[in-house]
């Protein structure tokens, strides 16, 4: 993709990540930036943004300026620097990486003076397995797994109603080996079942492919 081409898809990108209502005047130099995270593969992110400056400001100003990128994870105490950048004719930059948990990112226009962006965070869903193993009156044992690894972990195994919704029907704790297992008594002679990771500072929501169960 041209340069071009490339300024023209960020616009587009920042223009959809940004409130519908009309955009205010720029009255002082700023950074502004968005990020999302791929489907596939697992835990690529991409974060991009666009230097802006005043009306009447020259175009030149924001071609070939210097972005440095930042990173945090939790408890978002501590930043890295993981990338510097250059922005195009337009002042758009942009950065692909891995992610292995929650990650929020800040950009630094490192000009005359400093300029620093809102912090934008991505969310990394954790990613679950769930099967069941029936037993004798009624009893169901569920386990399954979660990566990535993520001990103490809180896991709702949950049953589909008849309206079509997921309600919590039990709570396990995640292991050392991230695996899970808990064991329910359910009524009915079948039933649709999930495990989900409600999301926490660490990853984002995550839950398992539903699993249909005959239980007599």
């Amino acid at each position: 993709m041209t340069r071009r081409g490339i300024g023209i898809a960020l616009a587009a990108a920042l223009a959809l990540a940004a409130p519908a209502a009309a955009p205010a005047a720029v009255t002082a130099p700023e950074v502004v930036i968005g990020a999302h995270l791929y489907p596939k593969p697992f835990g690529l992110a991409y974060t991009y943004g666009q230097l802006r400056v005043p009306d009447g400001t020259p175009p030149a100003a924001v071609q070939g300026q210097t972005v440095a990128l930042y990173a945090s994870v939790f408890p978002f105490t501590a930043w890295t620097q993981v990338a510097t950048l250059t922005t195009d004719f337009k002042g758009y930059f942009s950065y692909h990486s891995r992610i292995a948990q929650n990650t929020s990112y800040r950009a630094v226009w490192q000009g005359a003076a400093p300029v620093q962006s809102r912090d934008r965070l991505v969310t990394l869903p954790l990613r679950l397995r769930l099967h069941a193993r029936r037993g004798s009156r009624g009893l169901v044992t569920f386990s399954g797994s979660a990566y990535p690894l993520h001990p103490g972990g809180r896991v709702l195994i949950q049953r589909m109603d008849s309206h079509g919704r997921f309600r919590n029907l039990a709570v396990t704790t995640l292991l050392s080996s991230s695996r899970f297992t808990r064991r329910v008594r359910v009524k009915g002679r079948a039933g649709v079942f999930r495990a989900l990771f409600p999301g926490d500072p660490q990853f984002g929501i995550g839950a398992s492919r539903p699993l249909r169960l005959r239980l007599r």
